[in-house]
């Protein structure tokens, strides 16, 4: 699995990758929906922390970097699940604010020992998402009406 290059060129910051991706918080499980691909995506522990600091500003790079430096392994496992994140489309390149955050929760989360780093992908209602409410209605039967496939 690919990771981000953090000794490259890009020194951007991320962000959600919307209007085709929505994403929240609840209870500290963030819950990602990609509208085009129809799957949903759930980050909890590290990985949840990892998303809340990207999608606050911090850069990639300088994230992996902290990881790193207090586990070296954790830190590539850090730059390739920010790899999947872009590659799932979930978020985007984007120019850095003025001024980066700082106190990365993610960083913090490491130096205490948490070390879940996973996207897990769900595709179980792909169909009914990716259903389009307009053009697949059904008069006697409402919506949504998934056609059967041929």
């Amino acid at each position: 699995m690919p990771s981000i290059d953090i000794g490259g060129e890009y020194r951007g910051a991320l962000e959600v990758a919307s209007p085709d991706c929505i994403a929240d918080d609840f209870d500290g499980e963030i819950v990602v929906l990609n509208i085009a691909s129809g799957v949903y995506f759930s980050l909890r522990d590290l990985a949840g922390a990892v998303w809340r600091d990207l999608a606050s500003g911090h850069v990639p790079s300088d994230l992996v970097a902290g990881i790193r430096a207090v586990d070296a392994e954790l830190g590539s496992r850090a730059g390739a699940f920010i790899a999947q994140i872009e590659q799932h489309g979930l978020m985007r390149r984007r120019d850095p604010g003025d001024r980066p955050p700082t106190g990365a929760e993610s960083l913090a989360l490491a130096r205490d020992g948490h070390r879940g780093l996973v996207l897990e992908t769900y595709e179980d209602m792909k169909d009914l998402i990716l259903t389009d409410p307009i053009h697949e209605a059904d008069e006697q039967m409402g919506w949504p009406v998934v056609q059967p496939k041929d």
